[in-house]
């Protein structure tokens, strides 16, 4: 059996794509489908299917461009109520291609409508052999089921039995999940992206909760954040996403038009480092840098129904920022500023700046008090640990929690390194906050310089 694991970072999602000596299947593409088509290429197979585990939320599936692309027919549990040409898979239907042989198991709890897919390689004997987890089962975690708010006890529950039929499993399948490390779709997975039934029964601490009452509730408590795109992603799972030759090609901007267009109130997005960003920047811009986790924070921040203008370092950058926006859903981009950043300044536009701050001045700033400072890293982050006289917000909360910061002294920011912090300042920037410091090397200069965490 052919196989192969496509990782794609950022996202921290896994899909993959396998076949035989007939024809190859995909499971959980991304949007951008190259790598897909190059794999079969290379194997010499046509792709004649294609698995969707649950309607993602954190990214925009690959699904229909690779079904136009292909001619694949699209298998995709019958509970998500799809609303493009598929084939609602049931529970226990077996899906044939070739030699191989795809179970469909009904595993709601992550998503309402979560599957996951069994496989058999009948050259080898009739036994499943892998089982293609989604977020079901995740190595070292379990799909976190509170993204629906109102359902969240409801889904727990049916996870807890979802994983009941895992657990039934033959210990020596292996596990090849979703997502890895650094997705929120899990509270905290690990590194490793993949395992056997036998090795999360043995060390997967969630799946030894007992009984359902408790499980229940250890899993629901200390959830991570959810970012705002992961409805908006999963609906237009659901619809079927516009394929990606038919959106509009971004065009290279010059200073003038670009300047008309931040006047019609076009969001100017900003994929430069922090410093570059600090220094100079167009006003009210977001600060999204390439360096940070830049299509999880666009997907949580940007508005999703106004268009969007880039300012990148070179064609590299914007074609980097246009791939990780379009996996989010973020498809309306018009183009980026010609020339850079230094063609808006050399026109003769408005630049806005700020102030960058080390951990020793903002240490001194912080003992004569003369500063507040906003800990932007998500809940787990700041609970691992925290400089005492922090506030916590998380950078994405700023939009809606700015209220809560007081305006009579500098606000300074920090996240870890100062991808994020950045971004806070930037969101503070389009309030009511003038004097804005973000502090270069966040935490985790902090740690190494040695000064006191609680």
């Amino acid at each position: 059996m052919h196989f192969k694991q496509i990782y794609t970072p950022g996202l921290a999602h896994c899909s993959y794509i396998f076949g035989d000596k007939e024809g190859a299947v995909v499971v959980d593409p991304r949007r951008d489908i190259e790598v897909y088509l190059q794999v079969a290429d290379e194997w010499n197979l046509p792709i004649k299917g294609i698995l969707e585990t649950h309607l993602h939320a954190d990214f925009i599936s690959g699904h229909m461009d690779l079904a136009q692309a292909t001619g694949a027919l699209i298998y995709a549990p019958a509970a998500a109520n799809c609303k493009f040409p598929h084939h609602a898979a049931e529970e226990s239907e077996i899906i044939v291609v070739g030699t191989l042989a795809i179970t469909m198991l009904e595993t709601p709890g992550h998503t309402p409508e979560g599957a996951v897919f069994m496989v058999s390689d009948r050259e080898r004997g009739e036994e499943p052999i892998l089982v293609f987890s989604g977020d079901t089962l995740l190595v070292g975690d379990v799909g976190r089921p509170d993204l629906f708010p109102d359902l969240k006890y409801q889904l727990a529950a049916q996870l807890y039995r979802s994983l009941g039929k895992l657990r039934e499993l033959e210990n020596n399948m292996e596990v090849y999940p979703a997502h890895g490390m650094g997705s929120l779709c899990g509270r905290s997975l690990s590194a490793k992206l993949s395992s056997t039934i036998g090795t999360e029964k043995k060390f997967n601490s969630i799946l030894s909760i007992h009984p359902e009452e408790v499980f229940v509730q250890q899993l629901l408590a200390e959830m991570p954040e959810a970012p705002d795109h992961f409805a908006r992603c999963s609906e237009i799972n659901r619809q079927g996403p516009v394929p990606v030759h038919q959106l509009n090609k971004p065009r290279a901007i010059e200073a003038g038009q670009f300047a008309q267009l931040v006047e019609q109130n076009y969001q100017v997005v900003d994929t430069r480092d922090q410093l570059s960003y600090a220094g100079a920047h167009i006003p009210r811009s977001y600060a999204l840098s390439l360096k940070g986790n830049f299509a999880t924070f666009s997907g949580w921040v940007l508005p999703p129904d106004k268009p969007l203008i880039i300012v990148a370092d070179d064609d590299k950058g914007f074609n980097s920022a246009l791939l990780q926006l379009r996996r989010v859903g973020l498809d309306q981009v018009e183009g980026y500023l010609k020339g850079g950043i230094s063609a808006w300044i050399t026109s003769g536009y408005q630049t806005d700046s700020i102030d960058s701050s080390s951990v020793f001045i903002l240490r001194k700033a912080l003992e004569k008090k003369a500063v507040t400072l906003i800990d932007t890293r998500l809940r787990s982050e700041w609970l691992e640990g925290h400089i005492p006289e922090a506030m916590h917000i998380p950078a994405p909360d700023i939009r809606h929690r700015h209220g809560e910061i007081p305006t009579d002294k500098p606000v300074a920011v920090i996240c870890s390194t100062g991808n994020r912090s950045i971004l806070a300042a930037s969101l503070l920037r389009q309030k009511v906050f003038t004097r804005v410091v973000n502090v270069v090397g966040g935490v985790t200069a902090w740690k190494q310089a040695g000064f006191s965490l609680v």
